[in-house]
């Protein structure tokens, strides 16, 4: 054999343990390449540069951001650019505050409050995108209330026991029919330690199964929850609380206004929508059990256009008008989503064309329903047609001091150093989802300043709610509430006003309160 082999003796460079090894590179090389190329990339979910908390979820027209803003703003929708970069700028104050204190200065502890809430809107969805462009202007006000943003003046104080610590405000979109609920809440769930943990939910967005859904995966967490325009008695579990009425409150309002009308005119119709939605169906079961004598049989069905739970042709009210053109009927309770409201309106104004010319009343419960009627407004007047609403706020005799909450003018005096418009509150939902930070905030800080400790936990804070009554009630925008265990978390005290459109010039009655 030739000492030195010939060019057909030469080994093949892929012999041998380097050749193995090099083999073993390029195949690992391709394999992960190709991983690389079936799995989406962090920046291909993220909604934008420097939000990973935030990801895009679904398809086509159902696509839309989800997670968790904290201090890189992200508008979610146009019309919220400008409120979601006051938020995160706030965020970033607090926690310079914290990291850079500055000379002499010692660091300020802070802890975090979310706004579980959908945050993208569609023409099917139960919040319109600017109910929840003034929720979060109302949660803004109330974080800025608590940490003394810069710009506010000392009537805005909000009494709270001390000024620490500081709060930021998580905004948790869950996506506009808040079908995506539940890898927010796991996300909100992994805040609840360190040194800046998340010690309450709030906002929760409107009664609908997938809130129910939330509030109990919450309460497993130990997270206790503040729902601002929570209305539905079936809307329930361990660590929820609410702000506003029941529709049972709602409906108990009305009844002690509409019983001062003659006997003649206590003859009710029940128009109710059919849908699987907490909200309607309760206020739906509420009118039976209140005002059994004033409906009696009368009762229609129709289809709501709001969720995602719809089966049938929307907002069909012939029948309903058919019937109380028949029975001549003078009443009408609504148990239906404002986004139906005008449409009802419209339907009933050709009620002549059967020969009902007698006024009629449509009588509803619900925070901010009348504002959605505002487009029909001309027929309301033209057709002898009156919108009864008992409400969670009525911000435009509050403002004029007429039965006025204590809490609502340092609220009020907050929200406009902060150059929001006074026509933002005419819906309810900045002064509900005000009210429903503040509670967490109130109860946050009167722990801490029982313990001295910087971090609160989630299970003080609960306890501490359930401890908001007599000395601790919260004097909250709507209503100085109480809370105890056995409220079964609805809040005693709160007022119930009456709005009527078109508004007439009689003092209104003092308000009802829940009990």
């Amino acid at each position: 054999m030739p000492l030195n082999p010939g060019p057909d003796e030469l080994r093949p460079w892929w012999r041998g343990w380097a050749g193995f090894g090099a083999l073993v590179l390029v195949v690992a090389l391709l394999a992960g390449g190709a991983l690389w190329l079936l799995r989406p990339s962090a920046r291909e979910d993220s909604c934008s540069p420097g939000t990973p908390e935030l990801v895009w979820r679904g398809s086509g027209a159902e696509r839309e951001c989800v997670g968790i803003m904290n201090e890189t703003a992200y508008s979610f929708d146009p019309q919220l650019r400008d409120i979601t970069e006051r938020i995160a700028k706030e965020n970033r104050r607090v926690r310079d505050q914290w990291e850079k204190p500055g000379s002499g200065r010692s660091p300020v502890p802070y802890v975090k409050v979310a706004l579980l809430t959908p945050m993208t809107t569609s023409d099917s969805s139960a919040l319109p995108i600017e109910e929840i462009r003034t929720s979060l202007q109302g949660a803004y006000t109330a974080q800025c209330r608590a940490n003394g943003c810069p710009g506010l003046s000392a009537a805005a104080s909000t009494g709270i026991h001390g000024k620490r610590p500081q709060v930021q405000l998580l905004l948790a979109s869950e996506g506009r029919k808040q079908a995506h609920w539940r890898p927010v809440v796991a996300q909100l769930a992994g805040l609840t330690g360190g040194k800046h943990p998340l010690v309450a939910v709030a906002g929760l967005g409107v009664s609908i199964p997938e809130t129910q859904d939330a509030a109990v995966e919450l309460s497993k967490k130990k997270i206790p929850a503040i729902g601002a325009v929570l209305t539905a008695t079936n809307i329930d579990a361990e660590r929820l609380f609410k702000v506003s009425p029941s529709n049972t409150d709602y409906a108990r309002a009305l009844r002690q206004h509409l019983d001062k009308l003659p006997a003649e005119q206590r003859r009710g119709y029940l128009v109710f929508d059919s849908r699987d939605d907490n909200f309607v169906q309760t206020m739906r079961k509420a009118y039976d059990e209140v005002f059994a004598d004033y409906i009696d049989k009368r009762r229609v069905s129709f289809v709501g256009s709001a969720g995602s739970n719809a089966e049938g042709v929307p907002k069909l009210f012939f029948n309903a008008v058919q019937n109380i053109c028949l029975t001549r009927t003078e009443l009408v309770f609504y148990a239906g989503r404002g986004r139906d409201l005008a449409d009802l309106v419209r339907a009933l104004s050709t009620r002549g064309q059967c020969g009902h010319d007698k006024p009629i009343t449509i009588v509803t419960g619900s925070t901010g329903a009348v504002q959605q009627a505002d487009e029909v407004m001309g027929l309301l007047k033209d057709n002898k047609i009156t919108i009864l609403e008992a409400s969670a706020t009525d911000s435009e005799r509050w403002i004029k001091g007429v039965h006025a909450p204590s809490g609502f003018k340092p609220f009020h005096q907050s929200f406009q150093d902060l150059k929001f418009p006074d026509a933002a509150l005419s819906d309810g939902y900045a002064i509900m989802h005000h009210d429903a930070v503040l509670t967490a905030v109130w109860a946050t800080r009167i722990v801490t300043a029982q313990t001295g400790r910087e971090n609160p936990d989630v299970q003080d804070v609960f306890n501490q709610i359930t401890n908001l009554h007599d000395a601790g009630r919260v004097p909250a925008a709507g209503g100085e509430l109480s809370f105890d265990d056995a409220s079964a978390g609805w809040p005693h005290n709160k007022p119930v006003p009456m709005i009527q459109v078109p508004a007439t010039g009689d003092s209104p009655p003092p308000p009802y309160r829940t009990p």
